[in-house]
């Protein structure tokens, strides 16, 4: 199956390998030229000549006017000036090292925080309507998956493990999609905000046989799920305190999910993506300064609870298929596990891929639509639009200007 446009499919611009050239991994500098000492010969060239009486009495109408005393101080102010004619040193060379230490698994950055080996935490937060806005805390996360959800809007379930902040929110409830997501973390910790009788089951037979631990308003850990008036009524006011809950965590961090690396060869400059439903329209611009795809929806930026625009290094877009829910008539779920049609979104380019997932316990893999060879991400977050089919669309730069103002 191949959805992406053709025209997207030009051969690869140049542009990318010239970008790749400018980031060498060597910097030369200069260091400040000092001035040589003064000369010691100076002094000695200047005592024959120098009578400073001489020069002040008028000179004998046939001798020729003293030279001596003008070139001395010509040399005497030229010494600071010796750098303008001498050449300078050698260059020196910096050399940047690459980071052999750890990585995070779930970004692909360097593990300078020494967190590389802490469980993953997900968690389910609102998107419902502007009641839901801004959340708290999304924008620290690794992965944030957005599916369907009823009503034809869009909930995410954030993925922490290289940073956790103190509290995030809005959390609200659990569904049957989210179960399959997290499959590939490694037995993550999933914090919720309870769930109807079904999803409840689901989550348990899940807990069961090691696929995540299950923390909620109830039962261990539920002195973490407060909520706040200030944010108005339930269930738009449920926070989480995940340093908290996550203080008491054991496990293991989870293997990667994504592959990181270089720019795909086929990858062609895109101005941003849109992801539109009957009742949500989303897009992603790509921000030359930032160098990320920074979010809209409705038409307007999404905000964090600090005011700074959400954006991602690497944006997705795996086209899914939806089925109803066995455990709620109501809800969709999103089906993960097989192969479908995508798009990844990085640097400012656009690459057309299939994704591939057998079982629930496997990582992503993603394969170029036109060379079938393996598609890595920037290294940095990663959102993932969980679409229909045809519910996706490449924005051009008139496009994407028109959200941008």
């Amino acid at each position: 199956m191949r959805h992406r446009s053709r025209s997207i499919r030009i051969p690869v611009l140049f542009a990318a390998a010239l970008l790749a050239a400018s980031c060498s991994s060597t910097e030369t500098s200069f260091p400040p030229t000092t001035p040589p000492p003064p000369t010691t010969a100076a002094p000695s060239t200047v005592a024959p000549d120098t009578a400073a009486p001489a020069a002040t009495d008028a000179p004998a109408a046939d001798a020729p006017p003293p030279t001596a005393a003008p070139d001395t101080a010509a040399a005497d102010t030229a010494a600071p000036d010796t750098p303008a004619t001498t050449d300078p040193p050698p260059p020196t060379t910096e050399t940047l090292v690459p980071w052999t230490g750890a990585h995070h698994p779930l970004t692909g950055l360097p593990a300078v925080n020494g967190l590389s080996r802490l469980p993953a935490l997900a968690v389910k937060i609102g998107n419902n309507d502007i009641r839901s806005l801004p959340q708290v805390g999304l924008e620290a996360a690794d992965i944030v998956y957005e599916a369907h959800i009823e009503n034809n809007v869009t909930r995410f379930l954030g993925i922490y493990q290289s940073q956790l902040p103190d509290r995030i929110g809005l959390v609200r409830s659990a569904r049957s999609t989210d179960i399959d997501l997290i499959g590939n973390l490694k037995n993550p910790y999933f914090a919720y905000w309870g769930s109807n009788e079904g999803v409840g089951a689901e989550v348990s037979a899940a807990e069961s046989v090691g696929t995540f631990v299950a923390r909620s308003t109830s039962g261990v850990g539920q002195e973490n799920f407060v909520r706040d008036d200030a944010r108005g009524a339930s269930p738009f006011n449920g926070f989480l305190n995940a340093q908290g809950l996550m203080a008491a965590a054991t496990g293991t961090a989870p293997d990667p999910v994504f592959q990181y690396g270089d720019l795909p060869a086929s990858a062609v400059p895109a101005a941003g993506a849109r992801w539109s439903t009957p009742n949500r329209q989303i897009d992603y611009v790509w921000d030359a300064t930032s160098r990320r795809w920074q979010r809209y929806q409705g038409g307007v930026p999404q905000l964090d609870q600090n005011g700074v625009q959400l954006a991602a290094d690497n944006v997705l877009f795996l086209y899914v298929d939806y089925r109803v829910s066995a455990a709620d008539f109501a809800s969709p779920q999103a089906v993960s596990t097989g192969s479908g049609d995508g798009w990844l979104l990085r640097d400012g380019t656009v690459t057309g891929v299939v994704w591939g997932r057998p079982f629930v316990s496997n990582a992503w893999h993603l394969a170029d639509d036109d060379t079938d060879e393996i598609v890595k991400l920037a290294p940095g977050t990663t959102w993932v639009a969980l679409a229909r089919l045809g519910e996706g669309k490449v924005l051009d730069l008139a496009e994407a200007a028109a959200i941008t103002g």
